[in-house]
């Protein structure tokens, strides 16, 4: 076991470890880069720069805006770091940072950008980053799907202190514990805007994150930020079943959010936290839909796709297939159940209705063929 867990560690280190991030002195950014400015919340210490945060916690918020470029000339779901000299048309680049100071100003920088759009669009995005981020890393993977797949709304950051380092797993997990209270202020502050509806993405680590938070909300019946979120997007979620069913036990009594797992047997990280539990598997490599059944979800298999990420845990956001997929759809996650194999692509769909689950089974029809045969629905 700890020869298997250490390989997954080398592998984790080589997929996901960042540069350290550093604002580029760009006079002018060329007309052909895109620019996806995003609304952060950070829960960790900041850097010498104060724009910037590391990974030691910090005990208070810290609120800013940044924007990064995104090259025009790109695979979709990629991310090219800039490794010496930043080139805005080959790298994604921190092209713009800065701090604001506290929740009223945080809070009229948010109104102000969701004003500017239009009435259907004005959707606060909140992404919380899971395990083995750097304040970066996961700054610049929430700006690449948000363009990529067309997220309609503003974008909000929380950027809990992860160690941004595969060897400290156990640190990453205390620091989920220590930033519940911080992702409750910020949801709290979010259910101020005037938006018209919340949702959360949380990837990993953060899933669980965001569901001990939402699970707090819940016990303490906070029904004004309750009601003001619409869909929680679970992408591949790091947490055992028995846990994810007590905590949606309990938000599930006090919400009616609508919740959708993404999952993937041959997510090799999920694979390594299972180990060290003595586990077969964890909820984003779930096996069957059947463990799951008297819970009011979506779960979405994607184990049929592949990535440049040898880990296979970061599935949904780097596929180019599930981009094409995804890409503009109003609920993210959740709208392609209708419209799969129509005109987003070469695509098999299978979809199983078991008890009060719903289970989407998604692959490229070369790879389902044989194995899934068109689009079909069945009840149990």
């Amino acid at each position: 076991m700890r020869n298997a867990v250490s390989a997954m560690l080398a592998l984790l280190c080589v997929s996901a470890c960042a540069p350290t991030l550093s604002v580029a002195q760009f006079e002018e950014l060329p007309r052909d880069v895109a620019r996806q400015p995003v609304l952060t919340v950070s829960g960790r210490a900041p850097t010498d720069d104060a724009t910037l945060f590391g990974r030691e916690r910090s005990e208070t918020l810290s609120y800013g805006v940044h924007t990064v470029s995104i090259p025009p000339d790109r695979e979709p779901g990629r991310i090219r770091y800039p490794r010496g000299t930043p080139d805005p048309m080959r790298h994604f680049t921190l092209a713009f940072a800065e701090t604001l100071s506290g929740q009223d100003v945080f809070l009229d920088t948010l109104n102000r950008k969701l004003s500017q759009l239009d009435e259907e669009e004005r959707i606060l995005v909140i992404f919380v980053h899971g395990y083995n981020e750097t304040f970066g890393s996961g700054l610049f993977r929430f700006a690449q799907m948000m363009h990529d797949f067309e997220i309609p709304g503003v974008p909000l950051y929380f950027a809990w202190p992860s160690a941004g380092d595969p060897r400290y797993y156990a640190y990453d997990l205390d620091s989920v514990f220590i930033s519940r209270d911080g992702l409750a202020d910020t949801l709290r502050l979010a259910s101020r805007a005037q938006a018209d509806r919340i949702m959360i993405i949380a990837h990993s680590m953060g899933s669980m994150l965001t569901l001990e938070t939402l699970r707090d909300l819940s016990d303490a019946n906070d029904a004004e930020v309750l009601n003001r979120i619409g869909q929680v997007a679970l992408m591949s979620p790091d947490l055992s079943v028995d846990v994810f069913r007590s905590q949606l036990t309990v938000i599930g009594e006090a919400s009616d959010i609508d919740f959708i797992v993404f999952t993937s047997t041959r997510d090799r990280a999920l694979r390594a936290s299972a180990v060290l539990r003595g586990q077969t598997d964890r909820l984003g490599s779930l096996r069957s839909v059947e463990e799951v059944a008297d819970l009011r979800l979506t779960v979405v298999d994607v184990s049929s796709f592949d990535t440049a990420d040898p880990m296979r845990h970061s599935t949904v956001s780097m596929s180019p297939q599930l981009i094409a997929l995804f890409a503009g759809t109003r609920d993210f996650g959740v709208e392609p159940a209708a419209q799969a194999g129509g005109v987003r692509g070469p695509l098999s769909l299978s979809v199983n209705v078991v008890r009060q689950a719903t289970e989407i089974i998604l692959a490229p029809a070369a790879a389902a063929a044989g194995a899934i045969e068109g689009t079909g629905a069945r009840q149990q």
